[in-house]
């Protein structure tokens, strides 16, 4: 029970992280900005207890080779990530790019965790992937109607390469989940990665905010626009949390079926909240991807078991 609570909370909370982040593109909040802030709020959460460990003596940082790792899979999940989610809201919408994220990294994380680490992919699993491939190739499809109502001046291949921005977040994603899989199984700190996935994002995107926009401009910034960048990383955190908790706590396909109700609740806000207009191919693209999901968590043998350690990469859709 309290494992299902953990995943249910990080499913609403994901889903409430988006929609801010979704709602700063609609107050015209600059991408990179935004999430740069949202990072932030990790780092200045997360941060000072990190650095009371280290201040009492204990060993927080991991072989070299791992923390180099860990930063270039940041600066991929800030700038490939992160970045490329935020500016195809603007163009294609929530329920998109949620279902496109999620269908990306799901497909994505099977095909790496067959290639890489040599995990079997059963016929079910296999069947699961086509799923995902076919809702992403709908999603395509809806994306030009969508496209038209939210941002009337973008053309069809404008609209199509935000799709493709979103998948490519997706399979950038897909890589955090295995780079996370593997750090966590040595002797990595879960709060040094978590910091050093978002601190190079701060530590980068805020540089590169300041010289494209200026300081002055920068200092300008809304209230309301820190106040959802603020709310946007609180729920991230939030979610990380709890999804890392109840991945202890219960089984992964609990945690797929929670999962799979992000997307639905995305695709649901986005309609409800910013008026994105549904369309055929959109409903469809999502219901193929829940459907993947349930298929890709379910265990071959039918028998779930709850994880003693870090899941699957496919196990849940994961951000920082």
């Amino acid at each position: 029970m309290a494992g299902t609570l953990c995943c249910a909370v990080a499913a609403v909370t994901y889903t409430v992280a988006s929609i801010c982040m979704r709602q700063l593109r609609a107050i015209g909040c600059d991408p990179m900005w935004a999430t740069c802030n949202k990072e932030a709020v990790t780092v200045a959460v997360v941060g000072p207890w990190l650095i009371s460990e280290a201040l009492r003596g204990r060993r927080i940082f991991p072989p070299r080779r791992m923390l180099a790792t860990l930063l270039l899979v940041g600066l991929a999940v800030q700038w490939g990530g992160n970045l490329c989610s935020q500016w195809a809201y603007g163009l294609v919408g929530l329920g998109i790019v949620i279902t496109a994220n999620v269908g990306a990294m799901l497909t994505a994380a099977a095909i790496m965790g067959r290639l890489f680490l040599g995990e079997r992919v059963s016929l079910r699993s296999a069947a699961a992937v086509a799923l995902l491939l076919a809702s992403l190739g709908l999603l395509g499809l809806g994306a030009e109607g969508a496209g038209k109502a939210i941002s009337p001046d973008a053309g069809p291949w404008l609209v199509a390469l935000a799709v493709g921005a979103a998948c490519i977040a997706g399979v950038i994603y897909a890589v955090l989940s295995i780079t996370i899989r593997h750090a966590v199984t040595g002797t990595t700190r879960l709060s040094l990665l978590v910091v050093a996935i978002t601190g190079v994002g701060v530590l980068t995107l805020g540089p590169a905010c300041i010289g494209r926009l200026g300081a002055a401009h920068l200092l300008r910034t809304p209230p309301e626009h820190f106040a959802w960048m603020a709310a946007a990383g609180i729920f991230n955190l939030v979610g990380f949390l709890s999804i890392t908790k109840g991945l202890q706590l219960t089984t992964v396909l609990h945690a797929n079926v929670l999962n799979a109700s992000q997307v639905a609740m995305a695709a649901v806000a986005g309609v409800v909240i910013f008026a994105e207009p549904p369309n055929p191919w959109l409903i469809l693209g999502v219901c193929l991807t829940v459907l993947g999901i349930v298929l890709i968590g379910r265990p071959a043998d039918g028998r779930a078991t709850a994880l003693q350690g870090p899941a699957p990469d496919w196990a849940v859709d994961t951000h920082v």
